[in-house]
Parts: C-alpha cells; sequence; structure tokens
C-alpha cells in the first residue's frame, strides 16, 4: 500500500452512535414563527431526528390560542399531567400534536386504543423472528406506549375514550409517569426523562355520546389525571387560507362557497353554535380534512367536472341514505345552479 493510501484509510473515522436525546438551544421564533418574535425566546429541541419523527400534515394550519396553551404544557418544566386534547372528528388533534412534534425533532409512538384493547396489549408482547444464524428465535415487542416510556418521545394514547375497564386500570401507572410494571416480560420500566404523553378523545370519558356511541364511560381517577384542552373546527378566515394555501387555482368565489358548505353542514350536524347542542343533527360531520379532500378532488377532476361530483366523492359515503337529501339541500341553497356547473365555467367567472 503506497503512503497516500495509508494515509487516506488513516483518516477514515469509524461510525459513531447518533445520541438521539442530545438538545441544541434554538430562538423559538425559527420554529414556531406564529407564536414568537425574534429573540424573544430560547428553546430546547433535539439535534438529530429520530427515524420515529414524523413530519406534520403540510395542509394543517393550528389554532393560535389552543397551540400557544399546548406548548405551555410542552415548555413546562414538568408535566404532571399529560396533555388531553378533547374535539369533534377533524378538529385536528393529532395534527396538533404532530405539528409540535415535528418542529422539536420529537419521535412519536401512537398507541391506537380500541374498545376491545386488554391491559396487555398495551404493554407489548413476543414476536417470531430470524436471528443472523438464520434460526426462528421468540424476541420481545414493546408496544408503542412502551417504547416511548422506555427511550423517550412523545406517546399519543389515540382516542382514548375508547378505552375498557381493564384497559382504563393498566393506564393508571402509565399517565402517572411511575415505574410501570410490564406484566407480559416481567419487567419493570421507568419513565425517561424526554417521555411526554398525549392523548385524543371525541369525548371526555363521559360514557353518554349519541354521536360517538363506541366512547366509554373512563373512570373518574383516569380522567382527572390528563389536563384537557378543546379542540374546535378553524374559523371560515382560516379555512379560506388553508384553501388558498393549496389550491390558488381555485378562484375566492369558489373557496368562499366552499368554505360556507363546510359551515352549513357542521351548523346542522352540531347546532348553530357547533357545540353538538341539537336533536336529531347529521350524523357525520364536514371536518377540515374533508374540507381539502373536496378541493383536492375537485382539482383532480378536472375543469369539466361539476364541483357537486367531487363533493359526492369525498363526503357522502359517510353519510346515512336517510340523511342525504338533507345534506343535498344545504348543498343547494349554498351553491344554488352552480354546484352542478363545470368547474372551468366557474372559475372562468372570478
Amino acid at each position: 500500500m503506497n503512503t497516500q493510501a495509508q494515509s487516506n484509510v488513516s483518516t477514515i473515522k469509524p461510525a459513531t452512535k447518533i445520541d438521539y436525546n442530545e438538545m441544541i438551544e434554538v430562538d423559538a421564533h425559527e420554529r414556531f414563527p406564529e407564536i414568537f418574535d425574534p429573540n424573544q425566546y430560547k428553546i430546547k429541541i433535539r439535534k438529530h431526528r429520530h427515524p420515529n419523527c414524523q413530519k406534520a400534515d403540510m395542509h394543517y394550519t393550528p389554532d393560535e390560542a389552543t397551540l400557544r396553551k399546548a406548548l405551555a404544557w410542552w415548555l413546562a418544566p414538568a408535566q404532571p399531567k399529560p396533555l388531553g386534547l378533547v374535539g369533534e372528528t377533524g378538529t385536528g388533534k393529532t395534527e396538533l400534536l404532530l405539528f409540535i412534534a415535528d418542529r422539536f425533532n420529537e419521535p412519536v409512538f401512537i398507541e391506537k386504543v380500541t374498545v376491545g384493547m386488554s391491559g396487555e396489549r398495551l404493554e407489548g408482547g413476543y414476536e417470531l423472528a430470524v436471528d443472523g444464524k438464520g434460526n426462528n428465535v421468540t424476541r420481545k415487542r414493546y408496544s408503542q406506549a412502551a417504547c416511548g416510556y422506555k427511550y423517550g418521545g412523545l406517546v399519543i394514547l389515540d382516542e382514548v375514550d375508547k378505552a375498557n375497564e381493564d384497559l382504563s386500570t393498566s393506564l393508571h401507572l402509565f399517565v402517572e409517569g411511575k415505574p410501570w410494571t410490564l406484566s407480559v416480560f416481567g419487567e419493570t420500566i421507568n419513565k425517561h426523562a424526554n417521555c411526554r404523553i398525549a392523548a385524543t378523545a371525541n369525548t371526555t370519558g363521559g360514557g353518554d355520546s349519541d354521536r360517538y356511541i363506541t366512547s366509554q364511560r373512563l373512570d373518574q381517577a383516569l380522567r382527572s389525571r390528563f389536563g384537557w384542552l378543546k379542540t374546535k373546527y378553524p374559523s371560515k378566515a382560516v379555512e379560506l387560507e388553508i384553501l388558498e394555501k393549496n389550491f390558488p387555482k381555485l378562484t375566492l368565489p369558489i373557496r368562499k362557497l366552499m368554505v360556507q358548505t363546510a359551515d352549513s353542514l357542521r351548523t346542522a350536524a352540531l347546532g348553530k353554535d357547533h357545540d353538538g347542542n341539537i336533536d336529531n343533527g347529521l350524523g357525520c360531520v364536514f371536518s377540515t380534512r374533508t374540507l381539502v379532500h373536496w378541493g383536492f378532488y375537485m382539482m383532480t377532476f378536472g375543469a369539466n367536472r361539476s364541483p357537486y361530483e367531487s363533493f359526492e366523492f369525498s363526503f357522502l359515503g359517510s353519510i346515512d341514505n336517510d340523511e342525504i337529501e338533507e345534506v343535498n339541500s344545504v348543498v343547494q341553497r349554498v351553491w344554488g345552479d352552480e354546484i352542478n356547473k363545470p368547474l372551468g365555467e366557474l372559475i372562468q367567472k372570478k
């Protein structure tokens, strides 16, 4: 080997393990320009992005007041209460958590809660795997909740109000941040210093919702362990901004009709104040997510198709057959004959 080659080999450094818990301090304005002014506040974020980091939804725009409260919880020296986000379907509960976690380079562990979920499933289980020699072996598989608890990150208990009695009992030690015994493994794990716990729910666990019939009645002890923030649908102005940002080719009159349709359908489902105080409301709520999907398919279907065709594709499948007439009446009141005209013709009118 020549001298130059030897020199090159000697300068190659061995791969080093990334410390995903390493923190750096940055100007909060860089990460949250919606909230902080330049040089107003310093925050610590993870230096490296973990494989479990998730990119936030590009269509999502957080409510400023709710974001401020959630950030106050996040940035506090400790979180004695996990954060609970409660609200109607499509009000951005999970999106808000992913939005914040993405800005902090925080790994995310989402534990999907179901009515039939057992306490053991919350812990994990064993699975068959193949080792380096090609042999079948049984390996320990931590749940998403256990991974985040042990190694650090944001654990999201998605739809926690679906937890049954057995799971509710199993959640007590976990949400309190105490040493957690995983009975399935005969192992006790401690909460990592960089673990945060949050939950999403359609209800706070009263068990009396007519619309969310799979929501369970949670025991009072578990409900009281969360600090709850209520999420709501964006204002009309914000939804107009969302549509303009994502679909600039749609003219302002079209965007206004779309937002008015969404608002009117929410009124039909939730009452005039959108608080659920209504008898015999529509069984499905028109969310901001659905509004964005409508805009997407309106553009995808093309200029020769009517707004109604993309609306039908995006929303009507969620509605019971006996409610379709009412939905169509709402749409007709907002749009009139325009709903059935080709999109290209409506865009040309401006």
